[in-house]
């Protein structure tokens, strides 16, 4: 008798507390990581880059998205697969075997959930704890003078006048990218790695975007984009306007990048299409610059945003502009989903974030305002 409950201990111990206990110290390590940005930095450099690099290619491989084709799947199979187990269960307990079977199935359960978050944290748990963007580039070490702010928002405007003039444009007059999105998502990867090449904390592995076919009905959650670590995938809502596809694809390209955290990953995409040789694709990088410097231009007029509309008449933006944001309007408020929809995509959204170390949640997505000065000044101004 006391063999069998030692047996059974052990069984117990080695089947399910133990895969337990593993992802206990997983959650614990990243917590400790947090606090070691120097070795979360290097782990993003160097093994991530390694591990990272041939699923990225093989999944570069396909064009379509295979998250898309997996998640479909397994929602259409999974009435069949719940009829499947109950019939199970039914069965093992008519057999008298249901302590054998549930404790079975809690083992293949328990040691596959640490299985896949093992995978997560090494493919982009570890990533959370890097280093923060802004800090490798050097910026955040000065304040500007009103003046300044006032120069980088004139250049920015200007920066997005002249792109968007040799931009290609739909028979509506709205922006879009030359060829069609089938050649976006072949040139996205080049471009990346192009504008990368000014930035040295910015340069590894990229993939190919994916378009993900359901777009439409995934703009009901309010999500633009998706980073799947589990295939080093990036999927992106294809139903939006060009300049919030080509912000959601270069996002998500940081992530496989090795930039989890949010708004590092929104910043890298942001200077890398505003480094683009594609005037398209460095338009939408300046749009998205635009409210930023303008939050940091009326902050240091604290708070007064008549002095936008003073600039703007002196130096006004191009009519394409406001014909772009128009049309992006529109596609939102032709969006209408149940609120309990958006709520629960924003709640388990902000819930991943936190439990990832990230306290603001959802918040972690804001840029800070002062990224375009300080881009401008420490490697725009010093050019010229």
């Amino acid at each position: 008798m006391r063999e069998k409950k030692k047996r059974i201990l052990f069984l117990w111990g080695a089947g399910i507390v133990l895969p337990l206990l593993l992802i206990g110290l997983l959650y614990v390590l990243q917590r400790f990581l947090i606090s070691y940005p120097a070795i979360g930095e290097a782990y993003a450099r160097g093994p991530f880059k390694f591990l990272s690099y041939l699923p990225s290619r093989l999944s570069s491989l396909v064009p379509i998205s295979i998250t898309e084709v997996l998640c479909l799947t397994a929602a259409l199979a999974s009435p069949f697969l719940i009829a499947w187990f109950i019939l199970r269960i039914v069965r093992s307990i008519r057999q008298k075997k249901g302590r054998k079977f549930f404790f079975g199935k809690a083992r293949i359960l328990t040691w596959g959930l640490f299985a896949m978050y093992a995978f997560f944290m090494l493919f982009h748990g570890i990533n959370y704890t890097r280093r923060p963007l802004e800090e490798s580039l050097g910026f955040g070490q000065r304040t500007y003078t009103v003046e300044e702010l006032g120069e980088v928002y004139i250049w920015v405007i200007l920066q997005i006048n002249e792109a968007r003039t040799k931009s290609f444009e739909d028979e509506n007059g709205v922006i879009a990218y030359p060829g069609g999105m089938n050649v976006f998502w072949d040139e996205a990867q080049r471009h990346y790695r192009d504008a990368a090449s000014i930035f040295p904390s910015l340069q590894g592995n990229v993939g190919r975007p994916k378009p993900v076919a359901a777009s439409r009905y995934w703009s009901y959650t309010n999500i633009v984009g998706l980073y799947d670590p589990f295939l080093c995938e990036c999927n992106v809502n294809k139903a939006t306007t060009f300049t919030e596809i080509a912000s959601s694809a270069f996002h998500e390209m940081s992530h496989l990048n090795g930039y989890a955290v949010e708004n590092n990953a929104n910043l890298a995409s942001m200077l890398i299409r505003m480094n683009c040789d594609k005037p398209e694709i460095r338009y939408s990088g300046f749009s998205d610059a635009l409210p930023l410097i303008e939050e940091d231009f009326v902050k240091a007029f604290n708070g007064n945003s008549d002095v936008i509309r003073q600039v703007l008449e002196q130096v006004p933006l191009c009519d394409g502009f406001y014909r772009d944001w128009a049309a992006r309007v529109e596609f939102w408020d032709s969006i209408n989903p149940p609120p309990i929809v958006e709520t629960v995509s924003n709640n388990v959204n902000d819930s991943f974030l936190k439990v990832n170390q990230q306290k603001e949640g959802v918040q972690s997505y804001h840029v800070q305002p002062s990224v375009v000065a300080d881009y401008y000044y420490t490697y725009v101004k010093p050019q010229e």
